[in-house]
């Protein structure tokens, strides 16, 4: 069965599941675990609606033999906070998503396709927009939310009674979705920190169609010499690396003069900077040049 997910709302409600022994549930544990979720929900709105305040409430919907369900609310806190910070995205999708990354299921997988973002758990999908692979990586790599996963576990794990956690929409309460059993609590109790990428030494930065204005011109092909641009207020040198320029240039097609100007695809030579952590540009050449402009004609003084 495939679920459609509304992204966008101002409330928005979730049910957490846990199946339990016959002898129940501390309630100190079952508190602490929902003060921790309350955190941990903030924490994922916060990165996919940042700067919106939300208000959430907490409903025990129903305790059966083997099982308790809470209902978890939150709205927008006022009408000025969704006019300020009007909501992208909904929690919901995105701690599935999460979970089913972060166990590493075989009942539960993440397939993304050319049109959209899948969770599958079971017979079960929930289908969101391809655009929202970018926030569920970031949520997921998010220090503060890997925190409060493990504290949200650590809390459920301490209860023996605790069997399985499930996340269900509220619109189908009875109806697993992502049953994490309890052999998995350790998995996301120790959850360790993202791996911070590895960033490659040397890499080129591509600015296309760039105005810049030709300060100096060197009509030859040269490796020795190099063209002055000014861009965006910055003087550069430049070589020029575009063949038909230069064939255009040697049959006269551009002749040069001051305060001429051309649009150029520009490459920005970087290196990385591994102390501050961040590239460094060290030499730039023209890719392509597209177009010519002569620079403005000076008034006649007759």
């Amino acid at each position: 069965m495939s679920t459609e997910v509304a992204l966008t709302s101002d409330r928005e409600e979730i049910v957490l599941y846990l199946r339990i022994a016959a002898e129940g549930v501390d309630a100190r544990t079952f508190g602490n675990a929902l003060i921790s979720f309350d955190g941990l929900y903030r924490a994922i709105d916060e990165i996919l609606n940042p700067g919106r305040e939300i208000e959430i409430e907490i409903e025990f919907i129903r305790s059966d033999q083997g099982s308790i369900r809470a209902l978890i609310r939150s709205f927008k806190k006022d009408k000025q906070t969704l006019v300020d910070h009007p909501a992208l995205y909904i929690v919901f999708p995105f701690l599935i998503a999460i979970m089913a990354n972060y166990i590493a299921s075989r009942d539960v997988k993440v397939v993304v396709t050319d049109y959209s973002y899948i969770v599958k758990s079971g017979n079960q999908e929930i289908i969101l927009p391809r655009q929202a692979e970018h926030k569920a990586i970031e949520v997921q790599r998010e220090p503060s939310v890997r925190r409060l996963v493990r504290n949200f576990f650590a809390f459920v794990e301490s209860d023996p009674h605790i069997k399985c956690v499930d996340f269900r929409a509220p619109n189908a309460p009875d109806q697993a979705l992502i049953p994490i059993e309890r052999e998995k609590f350790a998995v996301l109790r120790d959850l360790p920190e993202a791996a911070e990428p590895e960033l490659p030494k040397i890499k080129q930065q591509t600015y296309l169609h760039q105005y810049v204005v030709v300060v100096t011109a060197v009509l030859e092909k040269s490796t020795k010499r190099k063209w002055q641009f000014l861009w965006n207020g910055l003087k550069i040198k430049a070589e020029i690396h575009d063949t038909d320029f230069f064939e255009k240039l040697l049959l006269h097609e551009y002749e040069f003069g001051q305060g001429d100007s051309l649009v150029i695809d520009l490459v920005a030579d970087q290196e990385l900077n591994e102390f501050a952590h961040a590239y460094e540009t060290k030499s730039y050449h023209v890719l392509k040049v597209h177009s010519h402009s002569r620079g403005p004609k000076q008034p006649s003084m007759l």
